[in-house]
């Protein structure tokens, strides 16, 4: 039997369109096993989904196939190619992230943190932490009862509107492991905003195994706020005054909390101090 080149197996595949950060992406996906793909992804980015006859401003591409010559093709296109769905539609997520967050360079604060906020008051506290420290678990503890806005990142615009991402939860298949699987909101209990969302509070996690009683909290003045969260902003050097309009979010909030503890749960009256109320 001839050898099937990878490239001819492709058929003209499948497009989904979600907005991300208010940015309209399209997600275009070939391969044999495409629509595999395409069944998952309007399921898992069910909060996401784009206005009938959005017009994409960016797009990713997928390769899913039974043929490793068509994934390893792809992968060094560029495209999101793996031979496993779930690893596949993880490093998707990411892809999608990255190519809303990229789009919007330059025109808003954009922090590293998970988001919730109160459905009575729309107000938001979001919880800045570097990659794989707990924010996802954090969001998956705290937000029933509450709206899920994010657990990845957080748009926050001059007038501390925040735009929404609630975006597939990336759960760890076994402690420690880097391996997730992409989890619709709606399947763990969590709420999409069903109104604006205006930012009231802003913490740094500094979660501890170690920890013992309750959470402790510290006012960080504007300086080390900066030198705190400067590391978790996406595209500052694009901004035009990156570092005043980084320490004027931070002045309007009264200062940025730093939080340290143990549990997730342990967070959860903060979280009420912090955004319960009318302010």
């Amino acid at each position: 039997m001839r050898s099937v080149d990878p490239a001819d197996r492709l058929p003209d595949g499948h497009s989904v369109t979600v907005t991300v950060l208010d940015v309209p992406i399209s997600i275009r996906i070939q391969g044999d096993r495409a629509a595999e793909v395409a069944e998952r992804v309007p399921v898992l980015w069910e909060c996401c989904r784009a206005d009938q006859g959005a017009d994409p401003a960016a797009a990713v591409d997928v390769v899913f196939d039974t043929d490793p010559r068509a994934c390893a093709a792809a992968n060094g296109a560029g495209r999101v190619s793996r031979m496993d769905l779930e690893d596949l539609l993880q490093v998707l997520t990411q892809r999608v992230t990255s190519s809303a967050i990229d789009a919007q360079a330059g025109r808003a604060l954009m922090l590293h943190a998970a988001c919730l906020a109160d459905a009575r008051t729309g107000l938001a506290a979001a919880f800045v932490a570097p990659g794989g420290t707990g924010k996802t678990t954090l969001v998956r503890t705290l937000a029933p009862g509450r709206w899920y806005v994010t657990d990845e990142t957080t748009l926050v615009l001059d007038d501390g509107v925040v735009l929404p991402y609630p975006k597939p939860l990336s759960i760890r298949r076994a402690p420690n492991s880097l391996h997730k699987n992409e989890t619709a909101p709606s399947a763990v209990g969590l709420i999409p905003p069903g109104g604006p969302v205006r930012l009231a509070a802003l913490c740094v996690l500094d979660r501890d195994d170690g920890h013992t009683g309750a959470p402790r909290t510290t006012r960080l003045d504007t300086l080390d706020a900066l030198v705190a969260l400067v590391p978790q902003t996406s595209h500052l050097p694009e901004m035009a005054r990156p570092l005043q309009r980084l320490a004027a979010l931070c002045e309007s909030l009264g200062g940025v909390h730093r939080v340290s503890y143990r549990e997730s749960a342990d967070l959860s009256d903060l979280v009420d101090r912090w955004i319960g109320r009318m302010r």
